[in-house]
C-alpha cells in the first residue's frame, strides 16, 4: 500500500492549513507570468483556485 496521496489533495490541505503557502503560490504564478511563462503560471493559479474557491 502506497503512503502517498493525490497531488491536488496535498495542495488543498496545505492551502487550508498554511495561508503562507497560498501566498507563495500566488507570488510564484505572478513571477512566472511576468517572466514569460504564462502556461506554467496558469497551472499554478488553477491549483490555487481549486484549493480555495473552486470552479463551478
Amino acid at each position: 500500500m502506497a503512503l502517498t496521496r493525490d497531488f491536488k489533495e496535498t495542495i488543498y490541505a496545505r492551502v487550508q492549513s498554511e495561508p503562507e503557502f497560498a501566498t507563495a503560490l500566488l507570488d510564484g504564478a505572478a513571477y512566472l507570468l511576468l517572466n514569460g511563462e504564462p502556461e506554467t503560471a496558469r497551472l499554478i493559479l488553477r491549483d490555487l483556485v481549486n484549493a480555495t474557491v473552486g470552479f463551478e
